[in-house]
């Protein structure tokens, strides 16, 4: 882990907050096709925190195009939900499971929009990990700073538009940075994330 003092006590706050969250057992998500496991990576870049996110491929199975973090359903081969995310996150960004010190978990979440229920698990990966896009699953790696996550500045909205004949929209709030819209169970992850690292309740 990097020995930048910010960054390490952030980590140490995540670390504490999720220790009294108990991950949600394989079975509970598993040979469902509504449910993933997905892969929170955290870095450290000038002493500050920085969140991994994919931006999917229009040509994805589900969520064309939406921002999201690196992950997918349970296979055979994982033994838990855990190892489902560090696989995924593999297969997609080329994140290997054996660089990641995984920090904790979140309660599993439900995407508004298409229902699919969601295992979220946080990772700090080194900060120079080589990062590639699997192009079948991800159109694109990027990265944001805690200071812009926070950052009143970057919040507004996204509109929302189904699929199907009887098209319909929906407003929902977002973080717009770097051209990039961060919305739906993507944001809801991330601004638990900022919640457990909010200095008001630390």
């Amino acid at each position: 882990m990097s020995d930048a003092p910010a960054f390490t006590r952030h980590v140490e706050i995540i670390r504490r907050k999720l220790s009294a969250v108990t991950p949600a057992p394989r079975e509970a998500l598993a040979n469902k096709s509504n449910a993933a496991a997905v892969l929170i990576p955290l870095f450290e870049r000038s002493g500050e925190l920085h969140i991994i996110y994919i931006r999917r491929s229009d040509h994805a199975a589900s969520h064309r195009g939406q921002v999201a973090f690196p992950g997918g359903r349970v296979d055979s081969v994982d033994a838990t939900l855990l190892d489902a995310a560090l696989r995924e996150a593999h297969e997609e960004v080329g994140i290997h499971p054996a660089t990641v010190e995984v920090v904790g978990a979140f309660p599993t979440m439900q995407t508004t929009t298409s229902g699919i229920v969601v295992a979220p698990f946080v990772g700090v990966i080194p900060s120079d990990a080589p990062l590639r896009p699997q192009l079948s699953e991800v159109a694109q790696i990027f990265d944001v700073p805690l200071t812009a996550l926070r950052d009143p500045n970057f919040r507004g909205d996204y509109e929302w538009k189904s699929d199907g004949p009887a098209t319909r929209s929906s407003k929902f709030p977002a973080i717009l940075y770097g051209g990039q819209t961060i919305w739906g169970l993507t944001l809801r992850i991330t601004l638990n994330l900022l919640d457990l690292l909010d200095p008001a309740k630390i």
